[in-house]
């Protein structure tokens, strides 16, 4: 009788333990994980006819020119050209830094200030040109190559923060790099949105 007993309390305690440990968990969820998203061969403008592939970084998506003019996009795509929707662009809240230097991983922040936008046409929140921006060119070998260490702080068209950097300009991101037998104006890239508004990566 007195085994019996143990053991009816020894299930009871048990089974304390265990709400005890769901109602824990209820209280004190686990901490948000974001992940880095690795986009490949996007698209941009391999027609050669000035027109922006115009993609949404919350949830990896291609927007229809159509909604060049809405905040359905945060970045866009044309030859060695990358846009914000801000200023001359389009109605967002964008704008981008280009970090220098500095290792993806290590980014952990969005800075809180200094972020250009689009004034006009050619003053972009990126720069362009090899060497002022994310990309280098080499007129000998007509090749263009994502400079090392270069990262890039995307404030997204409705005011949250990603990272980006750029790892191919070629389809299938060849190695070594063909000018003459690979095809150009496709980048693969990688990113982190923070979606909570944050400007935490992590």
């Amino acid at each position: 009788m007195k085994l019996e007993l143990r053991i009816s309390y020894l299930i009871i305690l048990l089974a304390f333990l265990a709400c005890s440990k769901e109602e824990n968990t209820t209280q004190n969820p686990p901490p948000q994980t974001i992940k880095a998203v690795t986009i490949y061969d996007l698209p941009a403008d391999t027609g050669k006819k000035g027109k922006f592939t115009l993609f949404r970084l919350s949830d990896s998506t291609i927007v229809s020119n159509a909604d060049s003019n809405s905040t359905k996009w945060d970045i866009g795509f044309a030859g060695t050209t990358i846009i914000t929707n801000s200023g001359v662009r389009g109605p967002g809240q964008g704008g981008a830094i280009v970090l220098k230097d500095v290792d993806f991983n290590d980014v952990k922040e969005a800075p809180e200030t200094g972020y250009r936008i689009e004034n006009s046409l050619t003053d972009l929140a990126i720069p362009t040109g090899s060497g002022n921006g994310w990309y280098n060119y080499n007129p000998q070998t007509h090749i263009v190559s994502p400079i090392p260490g270069r990262v890039i702080i995307i404030r997204t068209a409705d005011g949250k923060y990603a990272k980006l950097q750029i790892i191919s300009y070629w389809k299938g991101n060849p190695q070594p790099i063909d000018p003459f037998t690979h095809k150009e104006r496709f980048y693969t890239f990688r990113y982190v949105y923070q979606s909570n508004g944050t400007r935490k990566f992590e």
